[in-house]
């Protein structure tokens, strides 16, 4: 029995459009060609794969069983496409990583500066977005490779942990140059702050934390615009409580961050990418380089 992968392709194709007509159009194909190949690959099988009905096909016992080798078959092509194409390439073509909000400032100049100079080849998107985006953009397709915090335990995801992030007082330094080296969460509440709106990964660990000392977050701003946030720090108008990755006290583009204590709050970081798509040598590439500037970071 020789089984046909382009009668395979129509089959995987059929079952996810749920008609022939549909199929026929995504393939480009004219309606007859697809059912004739259908046809052929049920008289291979010696099976009917479907049931006509008004609205269409659905599988029968055995199309359902076919389906998932059907599947299988197409990922493994998949996977051995990209591996052939990672074989003495440069890394080149299309590339979108996915970066959270708290990270960008801190990490996306060094992390376009390091890929587009050992990288020329790579046309690169940078997308930035809150855990929940973040998330969103790897699992669906949208980024290769993203950046998320702790927590994630999904097995859609493949993750790597590559650092701590602390969390820190942060505002305009002019205006941070006569606080301490470390700052007690109780007295960095009491500052005029502009924070992330609820819900959010990161509001929620500030929230905890309030709690866990019995005081209460009371900010000036809730938004969910970091660029404002930004604004008005370098304005001196008020200050946020953010995460840092790597040694702190420091200075990234004029504002300041200093660690909390009395609690100490932090958490990991992990490189992330998704189990649903085939790992090209771009990616692979851009894996690589992310994992050593976030130890060189740390």
């Amino acid at each position: 029995m020789a089984l046909n992968l382009d009668h395979l392709h129509a089959f995987l194709v059929v079952t996810e459009e749920g008609s022939i007509n549909r199929a026929a159009a995504r393939l480009l194909r004219a309606q007859t060609a697809v059912g004739r190949q259908i046809k052929l690959l049920e008289e291979t099988m010696g099976v009917a794969l479907f049931e006509r009905t008004a609205s269409g096909v659905i599988l029968t016992e055995a199309g359902n069983e076919l389906i998932e080798f059907a599947r299988r078959i197409f990922q493994n092509v998949a996977e051995a496409e990209a591996a052939m194409a990672r074989v003495g390439a440069d890394p080149s073509g299309e590339l979108v990583i996915a970066v959270p909000n708290a990270l960008v400032e801190q990490l996306g100049p060094v992390l376009f500066t390091a890929i587009t100079d050992k990288y020329p080849l790579i046309t690169l998107t940078m997308l930035e977005g809150d855990s929940h985006a973040v998330h969103q953009w790897i699992t669906n397709g949208m980024a290769q490779i993203g950046l998320l915090p702790e927590g994630q335990n999904d097995s859609s995801l493949h993750t790597i942990e590559c650092g701590r992030q602390v969390l820190c007082l942060c505002g305009a330094t002019k205006a941070m140059s006569a606080l301490p080296e470390t700052i007690e969460l109780k007295r960095a509440l009491s500052f005029p702050l502009a924070l992330t709106m609820r819900p959010n990964r990161m509001r929620q660990m500030i929230d905890h934390a309030a709690t866990s000392i019995g005081s209460e977050v009371r900010p000036v701003l809730s938004t969910n615009s970091t660029h404002l946030i930004n604004m008005l720090m370098r304005q001196n108008k008020v200050y946020s409580i953010r995460p840092y990755l790597g040694d702190a006290p420091a200075v990234v583009n004029g504002i300041t961050y200093i660690p909390l204590c009395a609690p100490e709050v932090s958490r990991s970081i992990n490189i992330v990418w998704s189990t649903a798509y085939p790992v090209t040598r771009t990616t692979e590439a851009a894996r690589t380089l992310l994992c050593e500037l976030m130890a060189g970071l740390n």
